[in-house]
């Protein structure tokens, strides 16, 4: 039951905002001139901040300060920092300037006050004063770890000691900072890193739009009307604004992915346990472990994925987190030859959209060309619609965030909504009873659920052995980014946390005309968020790549040699 009035919640909500945004220095303010060409409101209009360039014309980052954010990958600016060629402080500064800006780049109609929502936390201060102190450590000879000076940005879930960690809850305003690292923000720090801001994400982080009654709603730089993703939609939105070189974000249903699809960039969600996910701020009953998440690294460019998992494996996460798997990271070297790539087909309940349908036939045409073997598999094959129900299922045996959102008193997110319809128009084959009275039915209905995962499991088993696959490729998704409130179901990414598969996304280029020609029907019973063709021009497309569990290592390997295929020489190919 709901403990505060529908003003009291407005009224903390805006207090936590706008400590926020005060924490953004005075000279790092955009002026209304700069702003001046946006068309408002933001988030039903195609705005690209991208091309805006707003960062350049604002004059608040210097020439130096430009390239730094623009032009280095992370590993040349790993290099850069750890020569001398380039100062902890001064990388740390443009990542935080460029963070400042996007932070004022998006009008939260919600709350009704200027502002983003892609932060949540700012520690420019803080993130200040440790980098002075590895450049520091720098001047005697020492670096701080392999990830010496480099700033990265956090989604909000994860704790970093003094400072909240609400996810976009009201009732967790009350919490007061958090009193403890989360496992990896120890693990990051040992290595080296500068951790200068947390990130938005959607109440209860079970939605793909990142939108909350605390911090608003995140925007898509590339097209303001379109989502971010979610729940690493915050993260998503800044580090294709290049406001951060490397973002860490989680993933249990495409959290990581689809804010990676939404956004154009570079997203791996590893085998749950290889990255520590210990100590994030609590969402749901810790005792009820059905399909775990996994921590993982959004980027701009490929090699940043690899970077990041091999310098948090060999920081022997299990030394931190209890529940890590202790295995340093194996890089597999030299893939070459032949490979034989699995198509997931499209499952007739959740029809592509046809830019994704598009994307996924040129992604294994080239393939193909490239000479590797192709193998089709059907929609039976993949059981992405059972999957998803059985997910669906387990998912909702757990109600806490729900009661924390009512506990609030604030209302539920409108995608909230949009994505419990779905889920009712949707004809699943069920053979399990949902309607559970008792905790004796609720534990009967898991143990029933848990044995239909574990026979969807070992289906995919014999379809990996029976055609010999090295890796499947899938739709990065079921849309590409989409209006806002309309995203709802994601099965073709949920079906890798079922299966507890690593998976990396991958950019493939954005849409055009050829991409939007084609039509969409969605029979009774099946779902696909509406299709809107005139507004996606130019949205970002992606492919996922996954493996069987614990081939990390191989699922970069092999997804490397699929982004060389497509966006080395596939973007020249494929119009």
């Amino acid at each position: 039951m709901s403990t505060q009035g529908p003003q009291n919640w407005k009224v903390k909500a805006e207090q936590k905002y706008k400590q926020t945004h005060a924490l953004i220095p005075e000279a790092w303010k955009l002026s209304p001139e700069v702003t001046k060409d946006l068309v408002r409101p933001l988030e039903t209009s195609n705005n690209n901040l991208i091309e805006l360039d707003i960062p350049r014309r604002s004059g608040i980052l210097t020439a130096q300060e430009l390239r730094i954010t623009e032009e280095y990958d992370v590993e040349r600016l790993l290099k850069a920092l750890a020569s001398g060629e380039l100062s902890a402080l001064e990388v740390t500064v443009a990542f935080c300037k460029r963070a400042a800006i996007a932070q004022q780049l998006v009008y939260s109609a919600v709350l009704e006050y200027l502002g983003t929502s892609c932060l949540t936390e700012i520690l420019f201060q803080q993130a200040q004063d440790r980098a002075r102190e590895l450049d520091s450590l720098r001047e005697k000879g020492q670096l701080g770890g392999p990830l010496h000076g480099l700033p990265i940005s956090l989604k909000d879930s994860f704790q970093v000691q003094g400072t909240d960690a609400t996810l976009g809850f009201v009732a967790y305003l009350d919490h007061g900072p958090s009193q403890e690292n989360s496992c990896l923000v120890d693990v990051l720090l040992k290595q080296g890193a500068v951790l200068y801001c947390k990130t938005n994400t959607p109440q209860t982080l079970m939605t793909a739009d990142s939108h909350n009654n605390v911090f608003g709603r995140t925007l898509n730089p590339w097209n303001t009307s379109l989502t971010p993703g979610g729940s690493s939609g915050g993260e998503g939105a800044l580090v294709a604004f290049r406001g951060s070189p490397i973002g860490v974000g989680t993933d249990v249903a495409g959290s990581i992915r689809i804010p990676s699809l939404c956004c154009g960039l570079y997203g791996f969600k590893p085998t749950a346990a290889r990255v520590p996910y210990g100590k994030q701020a609590p969402l749901g009953n810790p005792g009820l472990r059905t399909i775990q998440a996994s921590a993982g690294p959004l980027t701009n460019d490929f090699k940043a994925m690899a970077i990041f998992m091999k310098a948090v494996l060999d920081a022997r996460p299990a030394q931190f987190d209890s529940a890590a798997i202790d295995i340093p990271w194996r890089p597999v070297e030299g893939l070459k030859g032949q490979l034989r790539f699995g198509v997931l087909a499209e499952d007739p309940i959740f029809p592509l959209h046809p830019p994704v349908k598009k994307a996924l036939a040129d992604a294994a045409s080239l393939l193909q060309k490239a000479g590797h073997e192709i193998v089709p598999l059907k929609a039976t094959d993949g059981l992405v619609a059972p999957s998803y129900d059985v997910a669906t299922q387990l998912w909702s045996l757990d109600r806490t965030s729900a009661a924390t959102v009512l506990k609030g008193g604030e209302p539920f997110i409108p995608s909230i909504v949009t994505g419990r319809n779905a889920i009712r128009q949707i004809k699943f084959d069920r053979s399990i009873v949902q309607d559970t009275r008792s905790i004796e039915e609720a534990l009967e209905r898991l143990a029933l659920l848990n044995v239909k995962r574990s026979e969807i499991q070992e289906t995919w088993r014999e379809l990996w052995e029976h055609h010999q696959l090295d890796a499947v490729i899938a739709p990065g998704s079921q849309t590409t980014a989409v209006e806002h409130d309309q995203y709802g179901p994601a099965p073709y990414t949920s079906i890798v946390n079922f299966l507890d598969y690593p998976a990396a996304s991958l950019p493939f280029g954005r849409a055009t005309k050829s991409h939007l020609s084609g039509s969409l029907e969605v029979p009774p019973g099946s779902f696909a968020a509406p299709y809107n063709p005139e507004n996606l021009e130019g949205a970002p497309l992606s492919i996922q790549v996954f493996t069987t569990r614990m081939r990390d290592e191989e699922c970069m390997a092999i997804a490397k040699v699929v982004d060389t295929c497509l966006n080395t020489q596939g973007l020249n190919i494929i119009a």
